[in-house]
């Protein structure tokens, strides 16, 4: 397949993957529990975990166990945030389960892993390094997708939608100026298609993307200090692409090259989601300091 053809051929995979957010948020918007919402992360992910347990060389890790479980419990938080879980298992732990205690069940899967990973089974791998991959990798999918529908409910839903946007676009600005301009390759190592015209038209189009709306009053319009907002707009593309490198990494060490085939040359849910598993938790951290929210 040529260039050109792979080009068009994920431009029509990503205009179709946007439609059906598009259609997801506005359900979303038109939910007071953000049901929706809650339940696409709960359900991506468990499906990242599963990716993860069975990606190429991390099998032989001999971790399936915690990443499984981690993905249940992600899936469980999700769904207990969107009010999304039977009446009767949610009403014990209904008045105790705050977005903030919920962020300490995603720790979880990390005692999970201490005790589970499967110590039996032979593997050149020692069991130290195996606990530790298996509570950092469950910790990296875990708490993005159990802290989603909590950033939902701090700021509103324009907002959370421009950051969505500002996760993605660079991306695609990245993607689009590497493929007609880009020279040089920074990370031949991890992602031999980034290119540095590429990864400094990313940086440039969020914070543009993030200035811009914020003067259309989508992303915190009580903010007027536009240096608040730009720097918001380039933690957001830096924690984006360092998302996408460490995702191509850890594809790299596990002898893949999608983490899946779910969503067709756009790869599976880590490949789409990949700059959202650094952002979701950039975004609690610096909305506060820079934007103010709540």
């Amino acid at each position: 397949m040529s260039k050109k053809a792979k080009i068009i051929r994920r431009t029509i995979w990503g205009g179709g993957l946007a439609l059906a957010l598009g259609v997801a948020l506005w359900a979303t918007g038109h939910s007071e529990s953000g049901a929706p919402l809650a339940a696409i992360a709960g359900i991506f992910g468990l499906l990242g975990c599963y990716e993860l347990s069975s990606m190429g060389a991390l099998r032989g890790f001999r971790i399936q166990k915690p990443l499984l479980a981690a993905g249940v419990i992600t899936l469980l938080v999700s769904f207990e945030a969107g009010g999304l879980l039977p009446a009767l298992l949610a009403a014990p732990v209904a008045d105790k389960l705050t977005p903030h205690f919920a962020w300490l069940l995603l720790g979880v899967p990390a005692v999970i892993a201490t005790f589970w990973v499967d110590r039996a089974c032979p593997s050149s791998f020692g069991l130290q390094l195996r606990i530790v991959a298996a509570a950092g990798l469950s910790l990296w999918v875990g708490f993005a997708f159990g802290s989603m529908h909590e950033l939902w409910s701090i700021v509103d839903q324009s907002a959370f939608v421009c950051l969505l946007v500002l996760s993605k676009i660079g991306d695609v600005a990245g993607y689009y100026v590497g493929s007609a301009i880009g020279k040089s390759h920074p990370f031949k190592g991890i992602s031999p298609g980034k290119t540095t015209a590429g990864c400094n038209a990313s940086l440039l189009v969020t914070i543009v993307t993030a200035i811009g709306m914020n003067m259309a009053g989508w992303l915190a319009p009580e903010i007027s200090a536009l240096w608040a907002v730009g720097l918001f707009g380039a933690v957001i593309n830096i924690a984006a692409q360092a998302g996408d490198l460490f995702e191509s990494w850890i594809k790299r060490r596990s002898g893949v090259k999608d983490s899946g085939t779910w969503f067709g040359p756009s790869g599976g849910v880590l490949d789409l989601v990949d700059s959202l598993l650094f952002t979701i938790p950039a975004a609690l951290l610096c909305w506060p300091l820079l934007l103010c929210a709540g």
